[in-house]
């Protein structure tokens, strides 16, 4: 595995740069990466506006009742801009906007509730969670997660509670490990070139990686994404990215939506 940057071109994998998601480690100079037009299942962001991110509800809405009835796990579609803050009401940290920076729409898994907001996770680094405003989005159930075994190199897709898949994966070297909790999908990105050290697709995660070599230039964002070196599956080999085969990220593509919650775990 090359510990240089890696030299990739094309618009979408400037912002890849940009956002640290090169920060896996690629054996070859990757070409021509484009954003998939991941879409909400929601309908569209309404236009970029602040809402009024005001206190709790103490009234029972439809909206409310029907959220009360959502099976877990559960994600938040951002239709707002909102601020993320660190209690309900408290102080603000960051501002979290309805698109991603590749473009997707801002759907955060869920970690928690309470009356009138919504502990979410994120890729902002020093607040991995934090809180929004139920009245910034909405919610809405999950129906599939991922949990990865790094003891075992594998990557398993659970639907409504029930194991579906199990695929084999490459993880991070001693050295460069790949980070364990509790995190979330947040961008569904095509390639373009599955022949690529990226492979066909990338889907971001919100983990970073907190171990960079000396001399490494790619970031620190952890992804899972594709490889078409199999070889490597089963081995610790990566930056701290999660690779798998160009067949399992094409079926990853199709069946994980934005906001899936990923599991990580020695």
């Amino acid at each position: 595995m090359g510990h240089r940057r890696a030299g990739l071109v094309g618009a979408a994998a400037a912002a890849l740069l940009a956002a640290g998601v090169a920060g896996c480690g690629a054996d070859v100079e990757p070409q021509g990466q484009t954003v998939d037009g991941a879409t909400s299942t929601l309908g569209p962001a309404p236009a970029d506006t602040e809402p009024t991110d005001g206190g709790t509800a103490t009234t029972a809405t439809p909206a409310t009742k029907a959220a009360a009835k959502l099976r877990e796990p559960l994600a938040f579609h951002v239709r707002r801009r909102a601020m993320l803050r660190l209690q309900p009401g408290g102080r603000m940290v960051a501002r979290i906007a309805t698109r991603t920076e590749f473009k997707s729409p801002t759907i955060l898994a869920v970690a928690a509730r309470k009356p009138g907001w919504v502990l979410v996770r994120t890729s902002i680094e020093h607040h991995h969670v934090g809180w929004l405003p139920l009245s910034s989005g909405a919610l809405f159930s999950e129906p599939r997660s991922i949990v990865i075994d790094l003891s075992r190199n594998s990557l398993t897709v659970f639907h409504r509670g029930r194991m579906t898949d199990v695929y084999k994966v490459a993880i991070g070297t001693t050295a460069t490990p790949t980070p364990t909790g509790k995190f979330a999908v947040t961008d569904r990105l095509r390639t373009g070139n599955p022949a690529s050290d990226y492979g066909c697709c990338i889907l971001a995660l919100t983990a970073h990686q907190p171990k960079i070599l000396q001399g490494w230039g790619g970031g620190d964002r952890v992804a899972i994404h594709a490889t078409p070196h199999t070889w490597t599956l089963g081995h610790a080999v990566s930056h701290g990215c999660v690779r798998a085969s160009n067949p399992a990220l094409k079926q990853l593509m199709r069946r994980v939506r934005l906001g899936t919650p990923v599991t990580i775990h020695a």
